[in-house]
């Protein structure tokens, strides 16, 4: 049930307007958690990250949106690796201000225990301050936890709030009562405060544990900022190492700001593979005005691993390709990327890219041996751009750029992998 809070609105009013034009984030360098002297391997891939805060919709300044404190461990299979981040303080676009803010990440074993761990710690959360008072939350805290226990997987997370503090221009400090964690306390016409909840995710042999330690709607400009978020995650089967790899149809970079082509369709390899399984995503029709289309684009990817040895590919494909007012055409364009890891031993090759065909002003075009064919003034295309990669390979199937001035370059067939030990 929403409760609304018996606090002047002019008080929030002047503080969210002084907010818009509030510093930036004031940053200090932090030591990362004391970790064991030496990582100890696992068979489980560990993942955990965290931030201070992150702004999101509405009138959100060019910027703001980016995480504060931001600290991640990405994928490993050891326990005992920590990271950290610390920012002093920094501004809420539409909101007011942060203090205090610091991320601590581990990984840990003890026992037959091996756990995942992301906290954070906001000392002081500024909702609103002007001439009339101010509105203050203090030690923000958030936790999440994902571990297995020696028989099954599990997750623990915790969100806490020390305190609500309105402080009057004039008169002692009112502390105000605590919301339960997910009940919103409703500022009438200004914002609505949650305290979060934890939520767990199964995954494929695995779990996932994700909690904020508070969730602040600014209603007058549509804002959302999640303060003191908490994530870990752990999946088994890391008995030999970790991939890390993704795939795509297709690649954009430097077009015009209006158009937006992210990597399409995306898949990413879980971090400890997929048990030999082929997995894959599938999208029917990519276009970019006045530039091309692109039909029939798929990703595939298989990861598996034993105690000795690890294999991986990653591939993108595009079906058809139509670019230059139809003017080129290119079918069957693969992008793969084939890694295996013996030990410290890599073996990399990009068999099975490839072109199918290459068509420009209705003539089939074969590639000379330099691998490129450039049509002056229009585009320039490279066949099977490979680039190895630490503890892998990153394969391009055919790359267009365009010789506009705008120097936008298009990949298709878009494969990277890596297998770490």
């Amino acid at each position: 049930m929403k409760r609304p809070l018996s606090i002047p609105s002019a008080v929030l009013a002047i503080g969210l307007a002084a907010a818009l034009t509030a510093a930036g984030p004031t940053t200090s360098a932090a030591p990362a958690p004391a970790a064991a002297a030496k990582p100890v391997p696992t068979d489980f891939a560990l993942f955990a990250s965290g931030f201070g805060s992150r702004a999101s919709g509405g009138e959100v300044p060019v910027g703001s949106g980016d995480a504060t404190a931001y600290s991640v461990i990405g994928c490993t299979n050891r326990a005992g690796v920590a990271r950290g981040n610390f920012v002093e303080d920094t501004a809420l676009p539409g909101l007011g201000t942060l203090s205090g803010i610091r991320t601590r990440l581990w990984t840990a074993k003890k026992g037959r225990v091996v756990s995942s761990y992301a906290t954070q710690r906001v000392a002081e959360v500024v909702i609103a301050q002007g001439g009339l008072g101010s509105l203050t939350l203090e030690g923000v805290r958030s936790q999440a936890r994902a571990f297995h226990d020696g028989r099954r997987y599990r997750t623990e997370t915790r969100s806490s709030v020390a305190r609500i503090v309105f402080t009057p221009a004039t008169g002692e400090p009112q502390v105000l009562d605590l919301p339960a964690p997910g009940e919103p306390v409703v500022i009438p016409g200004l914002a609505t405060i949650r305290i979060g909840s934890g939520v767990t995710k199964r995954l494929t042999n695995g779990v996932q544990a994700t909690t904020d330690g508070i969730d602040i709607s600014v209603l007058p400009t549509a804002t959302r900022t999640t303060i003191a978020h908490a994530r870990a995650k752990i999946q088994g089967g890391a008995k030999f190492g970790t991939f890390r790899g993704f795939s795509a149809g297709i690649r954009a970079t430097g077009l015009d700001d209006t158009v937006k082509v992210g990597r399409t369709p995306l898949a990413i390899l879980p971090c400890p593979g997929t048990k030999g399984k082929e997995l894959g995503n599938s999208t029917a029709r990519v276009g970019i005005p006045d530039v091309l289309s692109a039909r029939a684009l798929s990703t595939r990817q298989m990861g598996r691993q034993t105690q000795r040895r690890a294999t991986a590919y990653e591939q993108g494909t595009v079906g058809r390709v139509v670019a230059a007012d139809g003017a080129v055409i290119l079918n069957g364009v693969v992008g793969r990327a084939n890694v295996t890891r013996v030990g410290d031993r890599l073996i990399r090759n990009a068999k099975g890219s490839r072109i199918g065909n290459l068509v420009v002003n209705g003539e089939a075009q074969e590639f000379p041996e330099s691998g490129v064919i450039e049509i002056p003034g229009v585009l320039k295309i490279q066949r099977g751009v490979v680039r190895r990669i630490k503890n892998g390979l990153a394969v391009v199937g055919a790359r267009l750029t365009l010789l506009d001035g705008s120097g936008a370059v298009i990949d298709l067939g878009v494969a990277e992998l890596q297998i770490r030990r």
